[in-house]
């Protein structure tokens, strides 16, 4: 049957959504049969992917069956990344997430962006069958820490002279934009974590935190208390990052921080991802009493994965 790629639109939100589902309820059924319930997407979740990179959002079409997969694009500054991407268990192995994949990647590449990958589940052979087959190198590991949180038993960090501020809060947001901007670029060429920011705050996401010593940035960190799933609470770090050379209090600090906004808005769990090669964040996080809760390939299509930056840059490359 005859399959289409277009980009996504508004209205296509729901039958994204039920993909989405079905996609990924059949891989967790095949490979982690001890979780017994897996929720759809929210509707903000999508929206804000869609409406973050407009042209970058695809679906496949089936004449008969209508949208039977889907990818997103995201851009931070010239460092873009696909995800998620999923096709309904059905219409698997017949090229359809190649295309998707295709389309992502080229809009990637047009937006002027020269680091592009994704992260995928190691796994999942067939995942990692398609990406290798489509160019794309496996770079490192990703680990997803996680633990409980509770605010009596958070563990405090002594850090004179450095100031955590919170995006929300601040009268100085355009400038605090700017210094993150160039935080950004100090850990890695070309990149731009203010996208995120931006997102974050228009969705009501959770709370952008930047880590100031003597007034100038020295660390961010974006967590999100909103879970991308209906009834799947939790907290995510979508990104924490510190300039390079600098004290590894900050990312302890901004850990704390991030515990603390997580703990406030009654989530019930924060996640961290971690790359595998930054052995000085993952002791950070086990002394914190967290622990492995799920592990991603980074995988390269073109230019620099960012894992082995100077500096601790932690972020995920997972919708």
């Amino acid at each position: 049957m005859p399959v289409t790629i277009r980009k996504m639109k508004v209205e296509d939100i729901g039958d994204v959504k039920r993909a989405d589902l079905l996609a990924w309820s059949a891989l967790i059924e095949s490979k982690y049969p001890e979780i017994k319930k897996f929720s759809p997407r929210t509707d903000q979740n999508i929206i804000s992917y869609l409406h973050s990179d407009p042209e970058g959002a695809f679906v496949a079409i089936d004449d008969f069956a209508g949208i039977i997969g889907y990818s997103f694009s995201h851009i931070w500054g010239r460092t873009g990344w696909v995800g998620p991407l999923a096709v309904l268990p059905t219409r698997q192995g017949m090229g359809v997430g190649k295309e998707l994949l295709r389309s992502s990647l080229r809009h990637l590449e047009d937006r002027g962006c020269t680091d592009i990958g994704l992260e995928t589940m190691p796994e999942s052979q067939i995942n990692i069958g398609l990406y290798l087959g489509m160019g794309l190198r496996p770079e490192g590991l990703v680990v997803l820490f996680g633990k409980q949180i509770l605010k009596d038993g958070l563990k405090e960090v002594a850090c004179d002279g450095l100031l955590i501020e919170r995006f929300s809060e601040s009268n100085v947001r355009n400038h605090l934009m700017s210094q993150i901007k160039r935080l950004s670029s100090t850990i890695h060429p070309g990149l731009d974590y203010t996208p995120e920011v931006n997102v974050t705050e228009e969705y009501s996401f959770g709370e952008t935190l930047v880590a100031l010593s003597n007034g100038i940035a020295v660390g961010l960190c974006v967590v999100h208390t909103v879970s991308k799933r209906e009834d799947m609470p939790g907290s995510l770090v979508r990104v924490l990052a510190v300039t390079p050379g600098a004290d590894n209090i900050i990312v302890e600090a901004l850990i704390h921080a991030a515990e603390l906004v997580t703990a406030e808005d009654r989530s019930i769990e924060l996640s961290i991802p971690v790359p595998g090669r930054n052995r000085k964040a993952m002791d950070v996080l086990l002394s914190r009493e967290y622990t492995v809760v799920q592990t991603f390939e980074r995988m390269m299509w073109q230019g620099s994965s960012g894992l082995a930056s100077g500096g601790n840059n932690l972020c995920s490359w997972s919708g």
